[in-house]
């Protein structure tokens, strides 16, 4: 037996992720740059800090796989002969087989490979699966099972050979003297088995004994990441993919390697996928269905009756009650569908709830014949009030980015129309509201969510409240934004308790209140109370999260809504930092929220923007703009738009033709808007750096008086973040005129750059050089250096070289002081034998930080990150991510004891 067995049984599905500090909330940032009255950013706690915001996804590390040929791998070691005697691999059929002919395909041509399958004969036969190895052999083996187990052992691996390879499928279809022949060749070395099924369950004792005592290794084919998901379809389709396209394809395929694949090839040829600049982007339409080989939908018409009719019941109807399914008789059909892994079931506030995910459910819809769905239409009358439907197929077209369609789905249905929408009443009216209200804020149509509200028999609910709050900060209107949130109950909204069908709880309703209100203390003078109330909001759900109740409390649909409005707080308070690692986790999240993976994109593209990582922002503003062109929310496009303007300087110091092309573009679309673009989310984002570009493209008086009316409209509406950005950069682009202004500004507001440009404003009214350069080094060191780097600079000039160069390392000390340090002299006992690369990689990844952030970091590829992992699993001896953290944290309580 080999000294180190790996668990005998999978990896669990789900896995809960305890945080290892207290529970405490980090401060938040604004559009600048940290003071030098604040702590150093190293000091300060910070969202991403916490295990990757373990609270926006699902899942835990435990669950996912960030490559797609990390269990291939795995498989070929033991093929190779680590020890081991074989393998057992759970996961769906299509990965399965992926897995196992990648690792083939390593393996030398002469090494013997035979494949047993299961079925009704080999289960009714004794020894019927062994037919194709007794054939070939020479002569009839003896009737005794030591006299086979001789027979066999010397034919499957001869004296200096291997031992062959022998692959089962459907072990549970194969009769016992078989698996009890194939069990004790592998405890003698003759074979290397392969085991592979869906569920571990169907793993007969004999192979489980085996796996327990460590002889054989078990591999679960988990997902993929959504980062090693859109890495796949890049490779299938040799070029990059827009996030968009990337997360609604790694949802839909439930990160299947064998169907993600095989979905962006039919996406392709469907014309769902089309190429765009250099890239591909997602257009309007259906998506393909999917070859359901290996899918709950194959299977339909061999499930019992009333089996396969509680799935389309789920399927059509959506999550349901238990306690309803039992009363119309389908408890026996509940147990052995859950037992099979064809449903789950959760509890929520109203009981314990039956469902479909995503995939099973959309599978399971496209099995089902048009004359069945009529037929299930009487039955699910009495079960479905009707609007129930209407939400759970508005929630999966806006989690496969049509939320147009959705939006057309609820225009459609009429509820709005009906006085009294089922026997729910005005309850019913209120989820419906809540639900088309946020599909239209997430397309734009902030007049047509009014609307909806203006419709409402409901005057007082709370929840309308938040959603009329949600419209308010989208168009900028903070005081209406107020207003409507001081009518919301600070403590659990009861009215609003999720109904089967909907995700919508109390808790959301109140987490978005507090989120709302972050957002408008942000845009206005008030920063340190947004970052405050950001802070709470994590550490709350840091707290759901541990507990293990973060599913039923809030759906991830939800928590990445609420890190949406996180981003547009950090990035209203300048905490760039962390706005960018707030940013990359949504964007790696197992949220599956297309939308705000894309506007996570978005705000990191302007991060980028704004401290000056022009190259990389352009690439990433011109793959957003054909994207949002396609489908998107008009807002996000124009500021897209701005950003490609923005970042678009020729490489000759000229102005790029496309990006003139698109600025005369915004130029138009805005001329026909009477109240001017919207300024909340990032509608003032797009505002600034349209006024500074131009600067560039027309004049630089021209750049100052739009500036200057965007800083008098954000004073009139009290955006005094916005009015203190937009006097910030007029002053840095040479208007000293507005220096009493500045100042007052700065002082007014509290974000990460009003402490520099206060000293900024003070340096040119106090006439001070020294005062000026303590300022400049405060920006740059703040992350604001696209604001001083231009040679041009007005502030830059009469500067000594000397001053210059002091200013311009102020910018590699900033990135000094936030980088992980490497003294080998404090590093734990266990990472000895690591190399000093190795020992960053492994600090990050007990850290929380995923592939992608970690690439950021250290300046490397995500493929030399994977490189570097397999490395250190290698050398500790461990699994994975999730057994890399335990043993770091178990080695930390070991120290502490001594």
């Amino acid at each position: 037996m080999p000294d180190q067995a790996l668990s005998a049984e999978p990896v669990p599905t789900q896995t809960r992720a305890v945080p290892s500090a207290p529970l405490t909330a980090p401060p938040v940032a604004s559009l600048g740059a940290a003071p030098p009255v604040q702590p150093p950013v190293s000091q300060r706690p910070r969202l991403a800090q916490q295990p990757g915001v373990a609270w926006l996804g699902s899942g835990t590390d435990g669950r996912w796989m960030e490559s797609p040929q990390e269990a291939s791998t795995a498989l070929g070691r033991i093929l190779s002969g680590d020890g081991r005697r074989g393998a057992v691999l759970i996961g769906e059929a299509g990965d399965r087989r992926e897995t196992i002919e990648t690792a083939l395909a390593a393996l030398p041509p002469e090494r013997s490979v035979y494949r047993l399958h299961g079925s009704a004969f080999a289960a009714a036969t004794p020894y019927g699966a062994l037919a194709i190895l007794l054939s070939g052999l020479d002569r009839t083996p003896p009737s005794s099972l030591h006299g086979m187990l001789r027979t066999l052992s010397g034919f499957l691996r001869p004296d200096g050979s291997a031992p062959a390879v022998v692959i089962v499928s459907q072990p549970d279809q194969i009769d016992a003297g078989t698996i009890t022949v194939l069990s004790q060749l592998a405890q003698v070395d003759s074979i290397c088995l392969v085991v592979h099924c869906e569920r571990l369950t169907d793993v007969p004792v004999d192979l489980v004994s085996l796996l327990r005592a460590g002889l054989v290794a078990g591999i679960t084919v988990r997902p993929l990441t959504p980062t090693a998901g859109e890495r796949l379809i890049e490779d299938v389709l040799d070029g990059p993919v827009s996030r968009f396209a990337a997360t609604v394809l790694w949802r839909h395929s439930g990160g299947s390697v064998s169907r993600l694949r095989q979905l962006a090839s039919d996406c392709v040829a469907s014309g769902k996928l089309k190429r765009a600049e250099d890239g591909w982007i997602m257009v309007s339409g259906a998506l393909p269905r999917m070859d359901p080989t290996g899918l709950l939908a194959t299977s339909l018409r061999h499930l019992p009756v009333r089996q396969r009719s509680l799935l389309e019941m789920l399927a059509v109807c959506g999550p349901m009650p238990v306690s309803d399914l039992i009363h119309i008789g389908f408890a026996h059909e509940l147990d052995a569908l859950q037992d099979g892994g064809a449903l789950e079931i959760r509890s929520d506030q109203s009981g314990r709830i039956a469902r479909l995910d995503s995939v099973q459910s959309a599978e399971t819809l496209a099995a089902i014949e048009p004359d069945r769905r009529r037929e299930l239409a009487g039955m699910l009358q009495t079960l479905d009030p009707g609007y129930h439907s209407v939400l759970r197929a508005a929630n999966e077209l806006i989690m496969l980015g049509d939320v147009q369609g959705a939006v057309s789905l609820f225009v459609e249905s009429g509820w709005h129309t009906a006085s009294n929408p089922g026997p729910a009443g005005e309850s019913a009216w209120t989820h419906l509201a809540w639900a088309e209200c946020c599909a239209r804020i997430t397309v734009g149509d902030l007049d047509g969510a009014e609307a909806v509200l203006t419709r409402a028999p409901v005057a007082d609910s709370a929840s309308l409240s938040v959603l009329a709050a949600s419209v308010a900060v989208a168009r900028g209107d903070v005081r209406e934004a107020h207003a409507r949130l001081d009518q919301v109950p600070a403590e659990h909204l009861p009215e609003l308790l999720a109904p089967r069908g909907s995700d919508v709880t109390g808790e959301s309703v109140r987490c978005r209140a507090q989120a709302l209100r972050a957002e408008a203390l942000a845009l206005g003078d008030d920063q340190d109370g947004a970052l405050r109330l950001l802070d709470r909001l994590d550490a709350e759900l840091t707290r759901f999260h541990s507990a293990g109740i973060i599913d039923d409390v809030l759906s991830p649909a939800d928590r990445s809504v609420l890190a949406q409005s996180m981003l547009n707080v950090l990035l209203a308070c300048g905490q760039l930092d962390r706005c960018r690692d707030l940013a990359e986790t949504v964007i790696d999240g197992h949220h599956g929220n297309p939308q705000s993976a894309q506007y996570a994109e978005l705000v990191l593209t302007a991060v980028d923007a704004m401290t000056g990582d022009r190259e990389p922002a352009y690439r990433r503003a011109a793959g957003l703009v054909a994207q949002l062109e396609a489908m998107g929310n008009p807002h996000e496009l124009q500021a897209a738009r701005a950003l490609l303007v923005f970042c678009g300087d020729g490489a000759d110091g000229g102005t790029d033709a496309r990006a003139s092309e698109v600025f005369q573009t915004l130029v138009d679309s805005q001329a026909g808007q009477l109240a001017g673009q919207p300024l909340g989310r990032l509608g003032w984002v797009t505002e600034l750096l349209l006024a500074q570009s131009t600067a560039r493209i027309h004049s630089p008086e021209a750049s100052l008086a739009r500036i200057a009316a965007l800083a008098d409209r954000a004073a009139e509406a009290g955006l005094y973040a916005v009015e203190f950005s937009a006097l910030a950069i007029a002053f840095q682009s040479g208007d000293v005129r507005l220096a009493p202004r500045l100042a007052q500004a700065a002082a007014r507001t509290q974000t990460a750059a009003s402490a520099p440009n206060l000293l900024l404003a003070r340096s040119v009214l106090e006439d001070d050089e020294e005062l000026l350069v303590r300022a400049l080094e405060a920006l740059v060191e703040a992350g604001c250096a696209s604001f001083v780097e231009q040679v041009d600079s007005p502030l830059l000039k009469g500067l000594s070289p000397q001053v210059l160069r002091r200013i311009a390392d102020a910018a590699p000390s900033r990135r000094a002081k936030n980088g992980p340090a490497d003294d080998a002299g404090t590093d734990p006992e266990w990472m000895g034998q690591l190399t000093r690369r190795e020992r960053e990689i492994a600090r990050l990844v007990v850290d929380g930080k995923t592939n992608a952030v970690i690439a950021r970091i250290t300046g490397i590829s995500i493929r030399t990150v994977e490189g570097h992992l397999y490395q250190i699993y290698a050398k500790l001896q461990v699994r994975g991510r999730a057994d890399l953290t335990r043993l770091a944290a178990a080695q930390a309580q070991l120290q502490a004891g001594r």
